[in-house]
């Protein structure tokens, strides 16, 4: 097991639509698995406010990751947390969420383009049956969503960039290459960078989310400022490849990576051993 420190800044509970694992059971996952620091954040997607009830979720969430944190703080640093998707829709539903708790945390991201006719989560919908036509505008359309959410939602970390192709590559094998939207891709590393908004390094696919040339292009920018986070819905998932994924980071010329706690960062040497 890796004596390198471990932090993984994005995980989800039951307090999740998609998630059914308590927050004692992520505990005991994470420990497992050598987890040093885990945030909770669990979904806040605004699209679906009202019919997920995401308030009172964001609240039990909070509540109880508070209370397991007390009974493992010898053991395990759980963070608070809240994965705000599709935050631009409606910025005073926002405002309201990041009101209502202090979370060590925010998590920005894009689940639902704004795209008519393809309305739902990327996640479900069926890419092979889509014209090459409409798919080229809704992935402009995706991009131009994450610029805007990024530049409105005041979160600290903007979550798996590239994450519609983890479906249209991974699932339906359409082999569309990311670099068909680099000017946009860079536009929103430059403004990430300029304003301290860490770019997440997800890693519950096959590839990391962004994929390894985004990853390169931020390095070469100045971007420094990153999180390793496993995205899982299950505690055997959490810190997914994470040792895989912080080998390829130093052979990039990363000096480490980053964790938020009170919605401070938080640097984390790779020379140091687990705190």
């Amino acid at each position: 097991m890796s004596k390198m420190p471990l932090c993984d800044m994005h995980t989800h509970s039951q307090s999740s639509h998609d998630s059914v694992a308590g927050v004692e059971e992520m505990a005991m996952g994470a420990i497992k698995n050598g987890i040093n620091v885990i945030a909770i954040t669990d979904h806040a997607d605004i699209g679906y406010y009202k019919e997920h009830g995401v308030r009172a979720l964001i609240k039990n969430s909070v509540r109880e990751t508070t209370l397991i944190s007390q009974q493992f703080s010898d053991r395990l640093k759980i963070l608070t947390g809240i994965e705000l998707g599709e935050g631009i829709w409606n910025m005073d539903l926002t405002k309201e969420l990041l009101d209502d708790h202090g979370y060590d945390v925010v998590i920005g991201s894009v689940h639902i383009v704004r795209y008519e006719g393809f309305s739902m989560p990327y996640s479900q919908i069926d890419f092979s049956r889509m014209d090459k036509e409409v798919l080229d505008r809704y992935l402009k359309m995706y991009f131009d969503d994450v610029l805007e959410m990024v530049k409105t939602v005041p979160c600290d970390i903007m979550a798996h960039l590239s994450c519609p192709f983890r479906y249209i590559n991974g699932k339906y094998n359409l082999n569309i290459d990311t670099r068909l939207y680099r000017q946009q891709i860079l536009e929103i590393l430059r403004y990430i960078i300029k304003n301290s908004i860490a770019m997440e390094i997800n890693t519950s696919g096959k590839d990391t989310m962004p994929e390894g040339w985004i990853i390169e292009e931020f390095k070469k920018m100045g971007g420094y400022l990153i999180t390793l986070g496993s995205d899982a819905h299950t505690p055997e998932n959490i810190g997914k490849d994470f040792e895989k994924t912080i080998q390829a980071l130093k052979n990039l010329g990363f000096d480490g990576y980053y964790y938020f706690e009170k919605r401070q960062r938080i640097f984390v040497d790779y020379g140091k051993e687990a705190f």
